[in-house]
C-alpha cells in the first residue's frame, strides 16, 4: 500500500514554502452549443480547453508565520508566473490571480491562505509527478507494464 506521507511533496511557489490543506483543481473544455428552432438534438462543438484553476488553502505555521506569511505574500504578488509545486500535482509554471490571507486570535503561528493559481500550460493536471512514480514503481510497475505490452 502506498505511503502517502513519504509521496505527497511540500507545497511551494516561487521557492517559499508552504502547508496544503485543501486543493481543488477546476479543468473542463470550452464548448459552443448550437440548437436549431424546431430541432431536438444539440450540436456540440469544442472549442478546446477551458483555463484550469487550482484553488488552494494553504498555510503556515511556525514562530515566524508571519515573516513566512509576508514573503508568501510578495511572491504572490510579484510580476509574471513562477515555479508551483503542488504535493499531487508536478510541478508547473503558474500565475497567482488572487489569494486572501487569514488569522485567528485562538491559533497563534498559523497563518493561513486560500490562493487561486492559473497554470501556463492548460493541460488540466495531466502530469506524473514523483509521487505517481515512486508509487508505481513500488507497486510492480514492470508487472503492469507487461500485460499492456500483451494488449499491443
Amino acid at each position: 500500500m502506498r505511503d502517502w506521507a513519504k509521496t505527497l511533496r511540500r507545497a511551494s511557489f516561487r521557492g517559499v514554502e508552504f502547508w496544503v490543506d485543501y486543493e481543488d483543481l477546476s479543468a473542463g473544455k470550452r464548448l459552443a452549443l448550437h440548437e436549431y428552432a424546431g430541432s431536438r438534438q444539440t450540436v456540440v462543438e469544442e472549442l478546446g480547453l477551458a483555463t484550469a484553476l487550482y484553488s488552494v488553502t494553504a498555510y503556515l505555521v511556525s514562530d515566524t508565520a508571519d515573516a513566512e506569511a509576508m514573503l508568501l505574500s510578495a511572491v504572490m504578488l510579484a510580476d509574471g508566473p513562477g515555479y508551483l509545486v503542488l504535493p499531487i500535482d508536478g510541478g508547473m509554471i503558474a500565475t497567482a490571480q488572487d489569494f486572501r490571507r487569514s488569522r485567528q486570535k485562538d491559533r497563534q503561528g498559523y497563518i493561513g491562505f486560500d490562493v487561486t493559481f492559473i497554470p501556463m500550460l492548460n493541460d488540466g493536471g495531466l502530469s506524473l509527478s514523483i509521487g505517481d512514480v515512486t508509487a508505481a514503481v513500488a507497486n510492480g510497475f514492470a508487472a503492469a507494464a507487461a500485460q499492456l505490452a500483451k494488449m499491443f
